[in-house]
């Protein structure tokens, strides 16, 4: 439900849900799943992008890059704990925009951030259509029939209206990554050392250019901060919690940028693939590694549909509830999204390149 505000004799209350107007979707999530959540939100595809990005500046600015924004993301997320701890019933930055600065702010806000929401789709089914070809890499089936089947497969969980309820799935989704990383690591150390060139400091022929783009690439890799409060609107205990799962979704993607980075730079040098499974033999383990980056893809497309399917939603009908009424009309939005990002993906020429940038 979107915050609103309401008067109390001559003053004017914080925005708040009312929660008497919407049945309850969902009980609230412990810190766990809310940590899961947020780093299959967060993770994407940018991680299988970062040793490239370090062969472009060397080992040390990479890991300086890793930590520093790290830490800056982590940093900004706990802002975010600390707005929700003093105003608790804050459930997103239009929220926030409306108690600062009025309505235009709100819509202001909304517009900048459901458009992100609504470019971003078409990319994460453009990269489960990528993973799906690399799973199945013997077959010359073309890009937009695996974009289609990535469609319908997508379209049965995306009926589910809540973070807590594809909770589970996020959990799964963050698994799949780190499996997919390992066996990637372990075909990496198998084939051993290609290229010797890995190394701490910055390349010679590193240009201002080279760093720019490996600072965008950790910078993206990190992004996702636009729907942490929508998140902790779903947790049990936010005020208590929100806090936790942020430091412990942070300390997760630190962790798994690290292991990605190091293993394709040290094995690849300079030549790593900008895609990091590219850089794989054609065999039973990359299919492996395509099939668990597919569920993952496939699971961040609905982290990210879910909260704008549901502003969607609200803007034209109001409060959701658990009726048939509302299931219908949620199907038809999310379909109509899978359709948008469908006709993006595929008759927008620019638009792979202009996300490749």
């Amino acid at each position: 439900m979107a915050a609103r505000k309401v008067s109390t004799g001559d003053e004017e209350a914080e925005p708040f849900i009312e929660e008497e107007e919407e049945e309850k979707l969902h009980k609230g999530m412990g810190w766990k799943r809310a940590a899961f959540t947020m780093m299959a939100e967060i993770v994407g595809t940018g991680v299988l992008g970062l040793s490239h990005a370090a062969a472009k500046v060397g080992g040390g600015l990479a890991l300086a890059f890793l930590v520093s924004f790290g830490l800056a993301s982590l940093f900004s997320s706990l802002l975010l704990a600390a707005v929700r701890r003093e105003h608790p019933k804050v459930d997103s930055f239009q929220a926030c925009a409306d108690l600062l600065g009025g309505e235009r702010a709100r819509r202001l806000t909304a517009l900048c951030i459901n458009t992100s929401w609504l470019f971003v789709l078409p990319y994460y089914l453009m990269a489960s259509a990528h993973a799906l070809s690399v799973a199945f890499w013997w077959t010359d089936t073309c890009y937009a029939t695996w974009a289609l089947l990535s469609v319908a497969l997508i379209g049965v969980p995306a009926q589910v209206r809540t973070f807590e309820g594809i909770s589970s799935l996020s959990a799964l989704s963050v698994a799949s990554v780190a499996i997919a990383l390992l066996v990637i690591g372990v075909e990496l150390v198998r084939g051993g050392q290609k290229e010797t060139d890995a190394s701490w400091s910055k390349p010679e022929a590193s240009s201002v250019w080279d760093c720019f783009d490996a600072i965008s690439s950790t910078t993206f890799a990190y992004q996702g901060q636009s729907m942490l409060l929508e998140i902790a609107h779903e947790m049990e205990n936010a005020p208590r919690d929100f806090g936790k799962a942020i430091t412990a979704s942070c300390g997760g993607l630190l962790a798994l940028y690290s292991m990605a980075t190091g293993l394709g730079y040290y094995y690849r040098g300079a030549r790593v693939a900008g895609f990091l499974p590219d850089d794989l033999e054609d065999n039973a383990s990359k299919t492996l590694v395509g099939l668990m980056l597919y569920f993952h893809v496939a699971v961040t497309y609905l982290v990210n549909n879910q909260p704008l399917s549901k502003k969607l939603y609200e803007l034209r009908w109001g409060a959701l509830d658990k009726s048939r009424v509302v299931a219908l009309r949620w199907f038809g939005i999310t379909m109509l999204l899978l359709a948008w990002s469908y006709v993006v993906a595929n008759a927008i020429p620019w638009f792979s390149a202009f996300q490749a940038l």
